[in-house]
Formats: structure tokens, C-alpha cells, sequence
């Protein structure tokens, strides 16, 4: 019951450790309630897909030294629960303060490539074309502002071609206290800042899909 009641309100089983040089950095969906799957925002808002890619994620410290992970890219998917899934950096034992650093997408180069493997793989449902390339942020669900049938919404947000490039720069600040950064995407902070009213079904790289990108890099901090 304990480890059911942890893995809901995390959505993602995280754990953070240090040793052989190691440090784990985890993404987490932070709420002040349990959550429940299909997650449930609040009363009128509730969630059934939430996933997003990261690309080059790396440490930096104080010295301008870099520590990357050891792939370029990595999908996060918060309706997939597992310990297994923290990304290991390998690092200097003395780590200090410092930063995190990613790109919340598939870098435009990696899209311009077209199919890819493993996590890259369009089986996991984060592609689109060869002209539109990868997703990099999807959210779907139900809410009772949107007007779409049954109230669904579809926010798919990608896009490498100019001008639609989706793809942003994330840069948090962590004070290093024995464990590796958990980075938290602001969930309550996402939904309630965006108008489903008339964003419901975003399907295709367009001005308002970048809008909605900068939103959502706006909503990840390190706890």
C-alpha cells in the first residue's frame, strides 16, 4: 500500500544516490494530492498522455566543467513508472553546485535525420513525418473547457523547420546536498496558464505549438 501510494504521487518512481562517482538526476510531476492515472489535475481538468523527449542533458559546475549523460536523448514518460529509468551521470566525487542543463525536444538535427531507433522509434508515438519530424512535448486528456467532442484535448508540440522551432533550452540552478537534482515539471502551473478554450487540439508545428513550448519550459524547476 506504501509503495502504491508513492509511486501515484510521484507518478515515476525516482530515486537519487551518490557513489562510484555516480549521480542520478530524475524528472518528477509535483502535486500537492495523490495522483491518480489518468492524472487528475484538479476537478475539471484530468490527464491520459503525458510524455516529453530531453536532448543533451549535462552538469555543469562552477568551473564551467561539463559532466554529459551518457545518451543524447531521452524520452520521459510519466504514464510509465520505473526506478530504473533515472538518467546516470558519471562525475567527479567532489561535484559542487552548479547547473543542469537539456534541451526539452529532438534537437533539429536528429529530426532532419528522419526515423530513428530505440526511444527514436515512431512505435512510441512521438513522431509525426519526415516534414514535421519528432514530438517533443505531448499531453492529451479531458477537461470541461474544451469544446473538441467528449471535451478531449491534444496538445502535440514539435517542429525543427524555421520558423517553428519548438525545441528550448533549459538552464536550473541545483545546490548539490548528497543526491542528484530532481527536476519537477509544474503541472498546476502548465494548466493553468493555457487557454483550452481555443488551444485544445494542436496537432502540427505551428506558432502557437512554440508558444506552448516556451510555457512549458517555463514550468520545470529542480526541487
Amino acid at each position: 500500500m506504501i509503495k502504491t501510494m508513492f509511486r501515484l504521487f510521484f507518478l515515476f518512481l525516482f530515486f537519487s544516490f551518490f557513489c562510484r562517482g555516480q549521480v542520478a538526476i530524475s524528472f518528477g510531476l509535483f502535486k500537492d494530492s495523490l495522483i491518480e492515472l489518468p492524472i487528475q489535475v484538479n476537478a475539471n481538468d484530468s490527464l491520459t498522455v503525458f510524455r516529453f523527449y530531453i536532448s543533451d542533458l549535462r552538469i555543469t559546475d562552477g568551473n564551467n566543467k561539463h559532466w554529459k549523460a551518457p545518451k543524447k536523448h531521452y524520452l520521459i514518460d510519466f504514464n510509465h513508472t520505473s526506478e530504473e529509468d533515472a538518467i546516470m551521470i558519471e562525475i567527479p566525487q567532489d561535484l559542487i553546485n552548479g547547473q543542469v542543463e537539456f534541451e526539452l525536444g529532438v534537437d533539429s538535427k536528429t529530426s532532419a535525420g528522419g526515423i530513428g531507433e530505440g526511444i527514436l522509434d515512431p512505435i512510441n508515438g512521438m513522431y509525426w513525418t519526415w516534414q514535421s519530424g519528432y514530438i517533443n512535448f505531448k499531453m492529451e486528456g479531458v477537461s470541461n473547457k474544451s469544446p473538441a467532442r467528449k471535451n478531449r484535448f491534444q496538445l502535440h508540440l514539435g517542429g525543427f523547420r524555421k520558423p517553428y522551432v519548438s525545441t528550448q533550452k533549459i538552464v536550473l540552478d541545483y545546490e548539490y546536498k548528497g543526491v542528484g537534482p530532481l527536476i519537477c515539471f509544474d503541472l498546476n502551473l502548465f494548466m493553468k496558464s493555457i487557454d483550452l478554450t481555443n488551444q485544445h487540439t494542436i496537432m502540427s508545428p505551428s506558432k502557437e505549438a512554440v508558444a506552448l513550448s516556451r510555457l512549458a519550459k517555463s514550468c520545470f524547476y529542480v526541487k
